[in-house]
């Protein structure tokens, strides 16, 4: 039935979709009763009269019966001269929604003589749509159950079923079609599949010998290519399920069709190539499959072509020759230059982007599926031997070196367009060759270096070509990669050396040799050798950048340290080197304990099974590294590190003690990784050692002090770096430092020599013991267990001498041990602590520190987390009960106690959703706060109110808005006039969550103009945000997108502004705008790379006037890459010549040359003593400029008047000898960044007029204007305008 075929989208050949679930008639009626189609109404008419008559005659309502009663009346309305159409089409839907529900004994013992009706009503005249789709569901699933083992059996209905393959009605011949393809799928694997792809291929040659008759113009033959059309569109389901023999005589006459060029045809051919090729299970020849594909692609033209056909074309070759890589490896491999260089010239070359994308997917593929180790092999080998014989090459180039041959291509002139594309092909052909890339892309990669040097207003693409060189950095290695590129650091001019390479290693260099970087050392030696030759020779400039040369080199060993292949062989051969520049060279020390650590935490994850922590690039490279990086490896190379430590541990510790500072932790890191690795003993005894240290220097820091005390007139002792008590404070340190290392008696031993440091006189003291301890309680949890009561009454005790620096680690150990004790699980203990704490942790929230503040914003949401999260033991009544007791800090006596528990009511709102509502029962008391003079309180208050007004939904909003709004407004005037910015911003929130109408609806008559002011600035975002201009919406949208929902007390409780009041409200808003952030970032790029291909796709064709004679009367080479992109920039640079003339100078030491009319201005030659010179004086000046105060502005606010260029007699300016042009100075005053709307006006006067005023100012002097008459003009000018709008 054709109402049901719409519904279902004819995706079987029979419907299954009514399922018996009881009733076969109950089924259909709740499908289709509903329906207002007449179809649907005639089926269940037909089917509820059947089931009554079942009824009546007390039958069964089983399937069986209802197929009965089909039959029956089917085979007696076809006995009639006219049967009711309708009723034919219904009986013939509801037989074939029975059918697949018989059981199949029964239909194949009535099987002649049940199809005799339904092919009856196919040969009618007057079928319909419906009863067609219907009848042709039936006679394939009798084709199906038949199991005939004649052909001559099922050839019958099988012709019937072809007939419909080509009929004009789009329904009758879809559905014709899927009934082919499921008969020939379930033909396959016996004697009637190859009878079934014959008569498909019969009808097939009849219709292609109609169609190609000489009168194929005429009426007849049309109509025989519209149905050869028909019999392509049967082809496409049927043709993967063909035996071998037919699909081979098929494709021979695809071969032939493809050659006429026709649209409809061509399109018809390739989809029913793809689906062949998508088939994994298709018999297919591969010979004829690899000559299709072939001469496919040989016939696309960017000129003849569209688009979608070549993007179509691209995706074909694609699965097609991967399918014929699997089915004959030898065949393909031959073919495949022929492919590489039809998508290089022929789809990469066109200006459509689908089609581009396309074909660099396709070749990306099929350098990974179809490139195998042999025929690399066969390359390299070839390579080796003519290396060898040093003759000229007898035979021709590889498979391989022609393939990479057309991606060198993709480097030329024509491709500038697509650059970035090409380079994501050059990659996957350096991952896919590795280490014979060497041999391979040796020409490639020469071309990359050449295209580094190239500016960057004429290279757009330099972050991919970075991406690419990574690649070949990759699949090299270190070794390989800069003996093709080396530094060229022997250089006399520093400006030819390499230094382009040192970011590339840096990001890109993973899995290579640690044994290398001693070659990396011997040129660290040589360049500091030359370093000191040129200071000797006086050259301070040279030398200096050649010591940034050595510090680059010294940068490139955290690469090295990244998954090396052979640490625990090289590491020993390097220890020398590393500890001697640990004692020696303080600038590198940073990079020598980073790259230590990067050794230990990679192989301890290895055993740890984690590497989760790799890059996306690092994970392309994983399968080669991490492949060889098993536990065992990962093993040996903690032993050999181990091994190690014994030497750099005590160098490590010697040097963080003689440091003055250490920049990052980073020694104090390195000396905790090899504590973590290192055996017990070596740690213990330099434990002892650092433990007897700080006893002694404790000792004598206790009688600096006591002579101190004794004697008043005692002079200063040393300086602070090497004071005892700066000594004491670097063996804290160091003793954590090894805390990964020590024993439990160890630990314990540390927390007793730190406990009377919690309580010393001096800040930095007891901020170091206080980091000790809460190192120890983050990682010591034995420790922890079994000294929480000691530790809990310690810190009350040591409470009162606590340190204002110290209060952040006070704090982390706080934290550690609420933590603990909510893991633990202990009610009563964890109420304690909480009650204990408490008031320490809320005045904490008022700390000046920002990190002891959000410190204690943290324990506070612990807390809560710990009271009300089921999982760790919590239920919701504690929560609340925690938030009352912080509640309870309102009815403190200070301001301070008072504002710091209102922001920590604030905080526990903004991070629990379910204590929104209890906090507004608070509201009250809030605004009794507001009332107090005190800003302050006053601060906090609105911050709380902000956070609320956040949090709150609209519904909740709306029973506390007339409160709210009032609240705010009902102020003193002073404290209202100071955060009037923030009371304006909470009421544009109001408005966003509520609505105007209903703000409106409770604010104060007198205070409508602010509610007025609102209104304007929300209707003139809305206009800004519908304005057509491109720049217009993307301010909007970065202003409304850009920032992420997290908690900042800074932005929560600040001073407002009248210019940050903007969109602050989106600090608390949902953060769902950032994934499609994400997106639109993403097409953004996309588009990006897009609009510069469109661009340089312009000027990627030579101009006539540069194919003549370019350099030297010579013609120009236009296979020379590298000739033909100098050409095309020469244009270029003609174009800037006017600019060009204008760029700065330098001479070979970096100094810069200025020249007047051609020649030198400065005649003096540069020699050494002028090199000194002018290092000194760059010194002294910059140390003068240092200590020079800020100049201030006269009253007028101009700093240079320009005066000595007055005319005296007559007006304007006069030009002098000798002397620049006439000018003068238009200050830039710091008020022009202030936040105050009236200082940014002072700062702007008059500078609006200046371009305004041009004209009447012509010949007039700058000193004149710019003095008090200039002024007074200017006044005067502002007074008369004054008086004209009068």
């Amino acid at each position: 039935m054709e109402g049901i075929e719409l519904e279902e989208g004819l995706t079987r050949p029979f419907d299954d979709t009514v399922h018996d679930d009881g009733d076969f008639c109950n089924s259909i009626l709740t499908r289709f009763s509903d329906s207002t189609r007449e179809e649907h109404q005639h089926l269940c008419a037909v089917i509820g009269a059947m089931s009554q008559e079942l009824k009546d005659q007390n039958m069964p309502s089983s399937p069986v019966a209802y197929f009965g009663a089909t039959w029956s009346s089917l085979d007696r309305l076809l006995s009639e001269p006219v049967p009711p159409s309708h009723v034919i089409e219904s009986l013939l839907t509801i037989l074939s929604l029975l059918l697949p529900r018989i059981p199949v004994p029964v239909l194949k013992k009535k099987g002649e003589v049940i199809s005799g009706p339904v092919v009856r009503v196919l040969q009618s005249a007057s079928l319909t749509v419906g009863s067609a789709t219907s009848g042709l569901k039936c006679l394939s699933h009798f084709l199906i159950i038949k199991e005939a083992s004649n052909w001559s059996e099922v050839s019958q209905l099988y012709g019937f079923l072809l007939n419909f393959a080509t009929d004009s009605r789009p329904k009758v011949r879809r559905q014709a079609h899927l009934c082919l393809r499921y008969v020939i799928e379930n033909f396959q694997g016996k004697s009637l599949g190859a009878h079934a792809s014959e008569g498909l291929t019969d009808i097939f040659k009849r219709f292609l010998l109609f169609s190609a008759k000489p009168d194929a113009n005429s009426t007849e033959g049309l109509e025989a290519a519209q149905k050869f059309l028909y019999v392509l569109d049967a082809l496409k389901d049927c043709l993967p399920l063909m035996s071998t023999k037919h699909t081979t005589v098929i494709l021979e006459h695809f071969k032939a069709l493809l050659k006429l060029h026709q649209p409809l045809v061509t399109r018809r051919i390739t989809d029913c190539l793809l689906l062949l090729c998508l088939n994994p299970d298709s018999a297919i020849s591969s010979e004829t499959l690899v000559d299709i594909l072939c001469s496919l692609a040989l016939s696309v033209t960017t000129n003849e072509t569209s688009v979608d056909a070549m993007t179509f074309t691209a995706r074909l070759l694609d699965v097609g020759i991967v399918k014929v890589y699997s089915l004959n490896r030898q065949l393909c491999v031959v073919k495949l230059p022929v492919v590489f260089n039809a998508l290089r010239a022929d789809i990469l070359a066109s200006e459509h982007e689908e089609a581009i994308h396309s074909a660099v997917n396709t070749l990306k593929s099929l350098i990974h599926n179809c490139i195998d180790e042999s025929l690399i092999k066969e390359g390299v080998d070839e390579i080796k031997l003519m290396n060898l014989s040093m003759d000229s090459r007898k035979s021709g180039p590889t498979i391989i070196e022609k393939v990479c041959a057309s991606i060198e291509s993709l480097l030329g002139y024509h491709y500038t367009a697509v650059l970035d594309l090409s380079f994501q092909v050059i990659s996957s052909m350096f991952d896919k060759l590795g280490a014979d890339s060497s041999y391979l892309m040796r020409g490639i990669l020469k071309c990359l270096a050449d295209m580094e040097k190239l500016p960057d207003e004429d290279f757009p693409f330099r972050k991919q070509l970075h991406e690419c060189l990574g690649s070949a950095l990759g699949a090299m290695g270190p070794q390989t990669f800069l003996g093709l590129l080396p530094f060229n650091l022997d250089a006399e001019d520093l400006s030819e050396v390499n230094i382009w390479l040192f970011p590339i290693l840096k990001q890109y260099t993973i899995g290579a040799h640690l044994g290398f970087f001693m070659e990396i050392l011997d040129m660290i030696r040589q360049m500091k050798k030359k370093s000191e030759k040129l200071e000797v020779q006086g050259q301070v400039y040279s030398s200096r950048s050649v010591d940034a040369l050595v510090y680059s080199l010294w940068s490139l060993l955290p690469s090295f340290c990244n998954y090396p292949f052979d640490t625990a062989k090289s590491f020993k051969d390097v220890e020398k080197d590393l500890c001697s520049a640990l004692n020696e060279e303080g600038d590198v020390r940073g990079i020598v304990c980073s790259s230590l650590q990067i050794l230990i935490q990679q192989n301890k994850k290895i055993l740890e099974n984690d590497a989760s922590d790799l890059t996306d690039y690092e994970a392309g490279i994983a399968r080669r590294v991490l492949s060889y990086y098993t536990p065992h490896v990962a093993a040996d190379n903690l032993s050999a590190l181990k091994e190690s430590g014994r030497e750099l541990l005590p160098v490590l510790s010697t040097v963080f003690l003689k440091s003055m500072k250490d920049d990052g932790g980073s020694l104090q890191s390195a000396i905790g990784g090899f504590a973590s690795i290192s055996d017990t003993g070596v740690v213990s005894r330099l434990f002892k050692n650092t433990m007897q240290k700080l006893l002694k220097v404790t000792q004598n820091a206790g009688k600096a002090e006591y002579s101190k005390k004794s004697n008043s007139m005692a002079i200063d002792g040393p300086s602070d770096e090497s004071s005892p008590l700066a000594m004491r404070a670097r063996l804290l340190d160091l003793a954590v430092s090894l805390l990964p290392g020590l024993k439990t008696e160890e630990i314990k031993l540390l927390f007793t020599a730190i406990k009377p440091a919690l309580q010393d006189g001096e800040g930095l003291i007891q901020k170091k013991a206080y980091k000790v301890l809460s190192l120890i309680l983050k990682t010591c949890d034995v420790f922890l267990s079994s000294k929480l009561d000691e530790l809990l009454q310690l810190m009350i005790e040591v409470l009162p001498s606590c340190h204002f620096s110290a209060k952040r680690h006070r704090l982390d150990c706080l934290y550690f041990l609420i933590v603990y004790v909510s893991k633990v699980n202990i009610e009563q203990r964890r109420h304690d602590i909480i009650s204990s704490f408490l008031t320490e942790i809320i005045l904490a929230l008022k700390e000046a520190n920002k990190k002891t503040r959000n410190r204690a914003y943290d324990i506070l949401v612990e807390i809560g987390h710990a009271c009300g999260d089921e999982e760790k033991g919590g239920k919701r009544e504690n929560l609340y009960q925690f938030f009352n007791m912080v509640a309870g800090g309102l009815a403190g006596e200070t301001p301070h106690m008072i504002s710091a528990a209102v922001k920590g009511l604030a905080r526990l709102v903004y991070e629990f959703s379910d204590l929104v509502s209890t906090a507004c029962n608070l509201l009250p008391s809030t605004f009794v706060l507001l009332q107090r003079k005190n800003r302050e309180i006053a601060k906090a208050s609105l911050g709380l109110l902000k956070v609320l007004v956040a949090k709150s939904k609209a519904e909740g909003l709306q029973l506390h808005l007339k409160s709210m709004v009032e609240g705010l407004l009902m102020w003193q005037d002073d404290t209202k006039t100071h955060f009037k910015a923030k009371v304006k911003l909470l009421l544009e929130m109001l408005v966003k969550k509520c609505g105007l109408d209903p703000v409106k609806a409770v604010m104060p008559e007198e205070h409508m103009k602010l509610l007025t002011n609102i209104r304007k600035i929300k209707e003139r975002k809305e206009r800004k945000l519908a304005a057509p201009s491109e720049e217009a919406r993307s301010h909007v949208s970065r202003a409304t997108t850009s920032r992420r929902s997290r908690w900042n007390d800074t932005k929560v409780f600040s001073d407002f502004s009248d210019d940050e009041t903007e969109n602050s409200d989106l600090e608390y808003m949902d953060d769902h705008t950032v994934s499609g952030r994400r997106g639109k970032a993403s097409s953004l790029l996309k588009s990006k790379a897009s609009s510069v291909r469109s661009r340089t796709r312009g000027n990627k064709n030579l101009p006539e006037h540069l194919f003549g004679q370019i350099e030297d009367d010579e013609p120009l080479d236009l296979l020379d890459r590298q000739r033909t992109r100098s050409a095309l920039q020469s244009m270029e640079n003609l174009k800037r010549k006017d600019v060009s003339d204008y760029e700065p100078e330098f001479d070979s030491d970096g100094r810069l040359v200025i020249r007047e009319d051609g020649k030198l201005k400065m005649e003096k030659s540069f020699g050494p003593e002028s090199d000194i010179r002018s290092e000194a004086g760059s010194h002294r000046s910059m140390t003068s400029k240092k200590t020079q105060k800020r100049q201030k502005t006269s009253d007028s606010g101009w700093v240079y008047t320009g005066s000595e260029y007055a005319n005296k007699k007559a007006g304007g300016d006069v030009q002098k000898k000798d002397k620049l042009e006439p000018y003068a100075y238009w200050p830039l005053d710091r008020k022009m960044m202030s936040h105050r709307p009236e200082h940014r006006a002072a700062a702007k006067k008059g500078m609006a007029s200046v371009v305004k005023m041009t004209k009447k100012l012509e010949g007039k002097s700058a000193s004149s204007l710019l003095s008090a008459g200039g002024l007074k003009f200017k006044k005067s000018h502002k007074k008369s305008g004054k008086r004209k709008s009068k």
